[in-house]
């Protein structure tokens, strides 16, 4: 840390986005203070070897083989995993990401993004997309986080970004819908953006719940020409099933 950096510390002591707490004199992040780095929680082993949902978490015994979070998704989604649980204080970064303006935040959470460990017969994906959102959204925030992490995630891991997918419908946000209700959302709401055949893919949104928007997302690749679509988000929700569903 420069001398300059240092007095603006002791004046304007930087603020933790995850806890509102001081971020400590020498930490070298600026928006997440070291405590909440470490309180972001991976989603516990074992998971689904598919879309990487904690089986203890889905009500379905370790040992079995059909997981209720994905066996609706379509074979075009081959892949999902999330870098943390959908907690404090993941879930406040993510608001803070999506609702409160903070887009220099996608920076910390993309590279978090990138340390998540993908299935050993998972495809070497080639390019990195974001899901997009409707023009509305786009206009009233003045950005896309899901852009904004995949901007991120790509420049972590030296990939190259592709806007492969434009919005084609403005659907409700899926926040407020029940996981029924998702699918039908999101039908068709997606088309191709840019030539994606024979691409392996990772499609970056902030939050993974149900997979409804995921997989039409999938859907609408594989059907451009897209070999294979692998999902990473920030955080995974749970609804159904488990005590941490909200």
């Amino acid at each position: 840390m420069t001398i300059t950096g240092a007095l603006l510390d002791l004046v304007l002591a930087p603020v933790c986005l995850g806890c509102e707490g001081l971020i400590a004199p020498g930490d070298s992040a600026r928006l997440v203070c070291r405590r909440c780095r470490a309180r972001l929680r991976a989603p516990p082993a074992p998971v689904c070897p598919r879309c990487g949902a904690p089986k203890r978490m889905t009500g379905v015994d370790a040992d079995s083989f059909t997981c209720p979070e994905c066996r609706e998704w379509p074979d075009a989604l081959r892949f999902a995993r999330s870098a943390c649980l959908l907690e404090p204080p993941a879930d406040r970064l993510v608001h803070q990401l999506k609702y409160r303006g903070w887009r220099a935040l996608a920076g910390p959470l993309g590279e978090h993004m990138a340390r998540v460990r993908w299935p050993a017969e998972a495809h070497e994906p080639a390019v990195i997309a974001a899901v997009p959102t409707t023009p509305r959204r786009q206009r009233e925030r003045g950005y896309n986080q899901a852009q904004l992490l995949a901007d991120s995630l790509a420049r972590a891991t030296a990939r190259t970004g592709v806007p492969a997918l434009r919005r084609t419908t403005g659907s409700r946000t899926q926040t407020a819908l029940q996981p029924a209700s998702r699918a039908a959302n999101v039908a068709g709401a997606f088309a191709p953006a840019a030539d994606v055949t024979g691409l392996h893919i990772i499609l970056v949104d902030d939050v993974l719940t149900t997979g409804a928007t995921a997989a039409e997302c999938a859907a609408a690749l594989a059907a451009a020409g897209a070999c294979c679509v692998q999902l990473i988000t920030f955080v995974r929700a749970f609804e159904i099933r488990g005590p941490t569903r909200q």
